[in-house]
């Protein structure tokens, strides 16, 4: 109970998404009259994890297994059920697809639309394949690899400037200067920047008295030396996967180091 309130009273401190910026709110002109928007669907699928507290951060096989072992397939509706409860403990890749996967089975159900076919939703399910292949292998890559899904699949825009970060972006952190094998890095969303600091979400580690796991974290820039948001503007872009190419290049990062300048060719990355 601790741990659950001690979260919801960091999302009401960071304003998670009240002071979302008006462009990421849903127009009411035009078709998109009845829109239910991205940011929306993400703020659902996080508040919908969060609810059953931090849950522990691990990067163990347990961990793997529950991230698995969290979706099954409703064979009725040819899309995944999602067991918010069991997609713990967890770690920070693992965090951010389990929302990204709940903000789309969101975004459908509250547009009434079904954009996605359901091959495409078994290719997106999670599994204990190697980094690069399938689109979890994508996301959960070192370098730059939720950026590439978001480029190969068409499904949103990658950029570096925080003058244009919004909250619901998915951030990549690096805390060193190397990208691949030898990166220590971290993935979130963005809550809210607040200048020197963001506030991110994701599963992070037990840190001065904060508890592992789900939660809001304050970030200062300092301590990050690169970053790289990706924004999901087409989510009906995911009805793609089902035909993703695997990745060599990502699958090569487990081990190998790249440069900044092949990221930025390979994401069409933004400055």
């Amino acid at each position: 109970m601790r741990l659950l309130l001690y979260s919801l009273v960091l999302l009401i401190s960071c304003s998670i998404w009240s002071n979302a910026a008006p462009e990421l709110k849903a127009r009411r002109t035009g078709s998109m009259q009845q829109a239910y928007p991205w940011w929306k669907s993400m703020q659902s699928a996080i508040m919908s994890l969060q609810r059953h507290g931090a849950g522990k951060y691990s990067i163990s096989q347990r961990a793997k297994d529950a991230l698995v072992n969290s979706f099954s397939w409703n064979e009725a509706q040819k899309r995944p059920r999602l067991n918010a409860r069991a997609a713990r403990p967890s770690f920070c890749s693992s965090a951010v697809w389990v929302a990204t996967l709940a903000a789309l089975l969101q975004w459908e159900e509250q547009n009434r639309a079904r954009a996605i076919s359901a091959e495409s939703w078994q290719a997106l399910l999670p599994h204990l394949d190697k980094d690069g292949i399938g689109p979890w292998g994508y996301a959960n890559a070192n370098g730059p690899g939720f950026a590439l899904l978001v480029h190969r699949l068409g499904a949103g825009v990658n950029f570096t400037d925080w003058n244009k970060a919004r909250p619901s972006d998915v951030l990549k952190i690096w805390w060193n200067e190397h990208i691949g094998g030898k990166e220590r890095g971290h993935i979130v969303i963005l809550v809210k920047d607040e200048g020197d600091t963001a506030c991110v979400w994701s599963s992070h580690m037990a840190k001065d008295g904060q508890p592992g796991g789900y939660g809001i974290r304050r970030v200062p820039k300092s301590e990050m030396k690169r970053v790289l948001f990706s924004r999901i503007t087409r989510p009906a872009a995911f009805n793609r996967a089902a035909d993703l190419p695997d990745d060599p290049w990502l699958t090569g990062l487990m081990t190998q180091s790249t440069t900044w300048e092949e990221c930025v060719k390979r994401c069409r990355i933004q400055h």
